[in-house]
């Protein structure tokens, strides 16, 4: 049976393609699964205006990509770091981070178009590819630095941290809890002036040499 193909098919073809395949694949799985349709005029019609709605829609979306692409390119950014005594992270940089990173900019992408081959562990700094798609890819800069250090040493190039990894509150959070504890005044130890009987002994000595008021004589 020829059929016209509704979707990129590896095996078979392009959407839009007229293919052969057997009557029981076309009416059990392709024409089911919206994949192709029977070979008609009206059939061809009806794959001419969609593969030119797609045509418009992947024209509209690359060059939404080129945009977001012209944003990130020659981006750079820090993100301060708990690490070990060997610069080794107390957790990593992955690609939760990286579309945050990019969303302090305005710059809006999927998790999915971030392409590490894995999870940044230690200081340094590294390109980040963003993929949108095979011919459009950006390419971001990451300096990873121990937070105690900032931009000490790094090339003017490098902005001071944006992100805090190790812990659970963000950069701006964590300065501002330091902040808080710096402000609160020291206060002096105060030890304890009341005296505590030390046995139930002395709790009744004490009880028994109470003042005990008396009552007024009534005439």
């Amino acid at each position: 049976m020829e059929v016209i193909l509704r979707k990129n098919l590896n095996n078979l073809g392009s959407r839009g393609d007229v293919v052969t395949v057997k009557d029981g694949y076309a009416r059990n799985y392709l024409i089911p699964r919206g994949m192709a349709m029977k070979v008609t005029k009206g059939a061809k019609r009806q794959i001419d205006i969609e593969r030119a709605a797609s045509d418009r829609k992947l024209l509209t979306q690359r060059e939404l990509h080129k945009g977001l692409i012209a944003k990130i390119e020659g981006q750079s950014f820090t993100v301060a770091a708990r690490v070990s005594d060997s610069n080794r992270l107390y957790g990593s940089v992955g690609e939760n981070e990286v579309v945050e990173l990019l969303g302090m900019q305005g710059i809006e992408i999927e998790r999915s178009q971030v392409r590490l081959d894995d999870h940044i562990k230690s200081i340094g700094v590294f390109n980040v590819p963003v993929r949108f798609q095979a011919d459009l890819i950006a390419q971001m800069k990451i300096w990873i630095v121990a937070e105690d250090q900032g931009t000490q040493g790094l090339p003017e190039e490098a902005p001071e941290p944006q992100l805090f990894v190790g812990g659970s509150q963000s950069l701006s959070e964590a300065a501002a809890h330091v902040g808080e504890i710096e402000s609160i005044p020291e206060e002096e130890d105060e030890e304890a002036s009341e005296e505590v009987p030390e046995s139930a002994d002395e709790t009744e000595s004490v009880q028994e040499e109470a003042p005990v008021e008396e009552e007024p004589e009534t005439e």
